[in-house]
């Protein structure tokens, strides 16, 4: 199972770094003259406000649990490697912090770390590693001559010459030698009674030069080559899906803000990750991670919430049935809200028409919600009513169902929306934020025969009059007449829209009514009684002075 392997190097992800793509690679692999374009997918990778490329926590945290220790340690030697071999001993020496915390009895690590500590001249700190190692192996000759170089360098020269001759009788290579160096170091011990001697003039002293000079690296090419095994013979490759599991639980998948299993969990720039929907939910109220605080603002302009595959490749291959669970939960939740008539969306804001544009400016982080989950459920449809004194909103408003969002960089949204159905308010609720409703829609009553007949003639002479009043009407009505667009055509079938022709919508919206009027005429569901007040309002304003032919 090759859950854990980088793409780019395919060996055990080191270091692990979520791209803008939802694909995950070593940070090594990411670092220098790297690709621009991901090996996986193609796409162009975006840091998206981070100003450096920053770890999966997440999933850092995972491959700790679940990749053994050998491997861990191996690709920390392969990191380090390159690490040293530019000269990063800052960079080396917290690979090594957390190496030597997770295997304190590699000797190898614990030696790196007291020649990177030197370098850094940190000389107590190397010291401490020095003492352990000598304690640990008590025949190796090379880690009391370093200890002896440390102690040199922090002028306990009398120590430091102990260091240098235990070392010397400890391997009978340099027996042959030690007249010479014993006599070498003599001459010296009255230097160092006078003056201080740095670690870097050691290396005039006589001892054989496999003993000080070695690479910092504490690796060499051979164990590099040995580490670049090691990494692939220890993936977790290797084990078994009940070995993994073994290592994890499904609180290890929860989400930090709903605190259920990760559903589409995405990283951020900052190297978190959520559910996708909560991470969205937190940005309409501020651009910033819920955890670390840094600053979403590009990562939110973009809008590119991309799943991360590996964590979703885990879920779906550990905890399968799991996974199963929250899709449901998830689903059952999209069911209630793509429901049109049981706790449908309610947008408090101005009374809508049916067939009628109308045009919104989403900025309220509980609107950015209801917006976004109206997109998610598929049914892209909200009701709208207007406010009313002692109500959270009125007793009637029609659906709008959105044709277009333009999304702003700060997550503010235009939305172009436009009327469907009236309906009339059966029971009020709230859903994070957000208002809901239980409705019933509403619709004209039909006519036949005789009263058809009438109804066609009042139609008729309606839309005359309304005709007269969109071409002659003065300035104080053309703003609101080019608003709201041209005078819609005249319908064929009076009667086949349960609201009635369109056009008496866009006449009522034009019409400088009290909003209270205009209520009472919407909420009406006699077709004749509409077009009968429309039509004694449209003959006091043709009639009026003002419009005078």
């Amino acid at each position: 199972m090759e859950l854990f392997l980088c793409p780019s190097c395919h060996l055990a992800l080191w270091e692990p770094v979520t791209v803008s793509c939802g694909h995950s690679f070593c940070r090594r692999c990411l670092t220098g003259e790297s690709p621009s374009q991901c090996c996986v997918c193609g796409d162009e990778f975006f840091l998206l406000g981070s100003r450096t490329v920053q770890c999966n926590v997440l999933l850092g945290d995972l491959l700790e649990k679940c990749v053994d220790k050998g491997t861990r340690v191996a690709r920390l030697k392969g990191a380090l490697t390159a690490l040293l071999r530019i000269g990063d001993c800052k960079g080396a020496l917290q690979a090594l912090q957390k190496g030597v915390g997770f295997a304190p009895d590699d000797h190898e690590l614990r030696m790196c770390r007291s020649e990177v500590h030197i370098s850094l001249q940190q000389y107590p700190e190397a010291l401490k590693d020095l003492e352990m190692l000598c304690v640990q192996e008590p025949g190796e000759c090379e880690v009391f001559f370093r200890k002896g170089k440390v102690l040199l360098a922090m002028g306990r020269k009398s120590e430091a010459l102990k260091q240098f001759q235990h070392c010397l009788t400890l391997n009978s290579r340099f027996f042959a030698a030690q007249y010479e160096i014993e006599k070498d170091l003599k001459d010296r011990q009255d230097v160092w009674q006078e003056e201080t001697v740095s670690s870097q003039n050691l290396a005039s002293l006589s001892l054989p030069e496999c003993l000080w000079k070695k690479s910092i690296s504490g690796v060499s090419a051979k164990k590099e080559e040995d580490t670049e095994k090691g990494a692939k013979a220890g993936t977790p490759g290797a084990k078994s899906t009940q070995d993994i599991k073994s290592h994890l639980s499904t609180s290890d998948l929860e989400c930090s803000l709903c605190i259920r299993m990760f559903f589409e969990p995405v990283t951020t720039p900052c190297g978190h990750t959520f559910c996708k929907e909560c991470v969205e939910r937190s940005l309409d109220h501020r651009p910033n991670c819920p955890l670390c605080k840094q600053s979403l603002r590009e990562y939110l302009k973009a809008r590119k919430y991309s799943t991360t595959v590996v964590l979703e490749e885990l879920m779906s291959t550990i905890f399968p049935s799991q996974l199963a669970d929250r899709k449901q939960i998830h689903q059952t939740e999209m069911a209630e809200l793509s429901n049109l008539t049981k706790n449908i969306p309610i947008f408090v804001c101005t009374l809508a028409f049916p067939g009628i544009v109308c045009s919104l400016h989403v900025f309220e982080p509980r609107y950015r919600l209801m917006i976004r989950r109206c997109q998610e459920t598929g049914t892209k449809m909200f009701g709208m009513c207007i406010s009313e004194n002692g109500k959270s909103f009125a007793d009637y408003g029609c659906m709008l169902e959105i044709q277009k969002i333009d999304f702003l960089p700060d997550g503010r949204s235009f939305v172009n929306t436009t009327g469907k159905r009236r309906f009339r308010v059966l029971r009020r609720g709230h859903k994070d934020g957000y208002n809901t409703a239980d409705i019933e829609y509403l619709e004209d009553e039909k006519v036949e025969g005789e009263e058809l007949t009438e109804l066609q003639n009042l139609h008729d002479c309606t839309y005359d009059l309304t005709q007269r009043f969109y071409e002659n009407g003065y300035m104080t009505f053309r703003r609101s007449l080019m608003h709201y667009g041209p005078l819609p055509e005249k319908e064929e079938d009076i009667q086949a829209s349960p609201d009635g022709p369109a056009w008496c919508w866009w006449l009522i919206l034009t019409l400088s009514l009290d909003v209270t009027r205009k209520l009472a005429i919407f909420s009406d569901t006699s077709l004749k009684s509409r077009l009968t007040q429309l039509k004694n309002i449209l003959n006091m304003i043709l009639e009026s002075s003002e419009f005078s032919s």
